[in-house]
């Protein structure tokens, strides 16, 4: 009889620590590739989005950074705007009736207006360096290749909170292209194949999301854009010879 409680008793014990386990597993999520278009020019993508029914894309590398409008259907170039003060372009967004671009070194945020007479007006300085941007409905937000995200006044630039991003108990070091989709930010993690899915309203519940081999081979993946309109995101990257329109699940 002892013998048989005690049996019981460690079974029990065994499947509350597998529950436990479970529940305390790192959430990872699957991506569907849905369709791709060509990423004309394998250019060196920063930033990506989706607005006025275009892709935008920021560009880098000193003497290749630019802003461009392309094509959802075929990936053409629609129009492309250089920057003369020949810095090296990062994250790109457009909020706040405004379109807002880091440099990567130059501790230098700008207004992008591709029809007026200087496309790119300096707006604020900045330490640290500037690597992704987006923004929810108050702030903007940045990375700068750690494992934190910084809000950002959108009037000032000035810091308001920083965010500090860990997966599996370890931070996420390399945090690059940002994209919030009304409840969640998206980032890339630069050097990586992995995009993760960070709760806005939650920074601790954090998946993670492996992209296939096809996504950017050879490249780096970077460039994250949600379409509300599709509902789907398009990826592509640095050098990457496709962008591609992906669910995540």
């Amino acid at each position: 009889m002892r013998t048989a409680l005690l049996l019981t008793a460690a079974l029990l014990l065994t499947t509350a620590i597998a529950a436990c386990s479970d529940s305390g597993s790192p959430a990872t999520g699957s991506v569907e590739l849905i369709d791709s278009l060509p990423h004309e020019g394998n250019a060196w993508a920063e930033g990506l989005l989706v607005s006025e029914g275009i892709l935008w894309e920021s560009t880098g590398l000193v003497g290749e950074s630019e802003v461009r409008g392309l094509d959802k259907a075929t990936g053409d170039v629609l129009w492309a705007v250089p920057n003369p003060q020949g810095f090296f372009g990062e994250g790109l967004v457009r909020a706040f009736d405004k379109t807002y671009l880091l440099s990567y070194q130059e501790g230098q945020a700008y207004l992008f207006d591709r029809d007026a007479a200087q496309p790119y007006e300096p707006f604020a300085r900045y330490e640290g360096e500037g690597w992704g941007l987006t923004a929810t409905d108050e702030y903007l937000i940045n990375s700068n290749g750690s494992a934190n995200l910084y809000y950002r006044d959108p009037e000032t630039f000035e810091i308001v909170r920083e965010v500090p991003i860990q997966y599996a108990g370890e931070p996420v070091e390399r945090l690059n292209e940002l994209e919030f989709d009304g409840k969640y930010i998206w980032a890339n993690q630069w050097q990586a194949r992995y995009v993760y899915r960070i709760k806005e309203s939650n920074p601790s519940q954090v998946t993670r999301f492996e992209l296939p081999p096809d996504v950017c081979p050879g490249g780096t993946p970077n460039g994250i854009a949600w379409d509300e309109e599709e509902k789907v995101f398009y990826l592509t990257g640095q050098r990457c010879p496709d962008i591609w329109k992906v669910l995540f699940r």
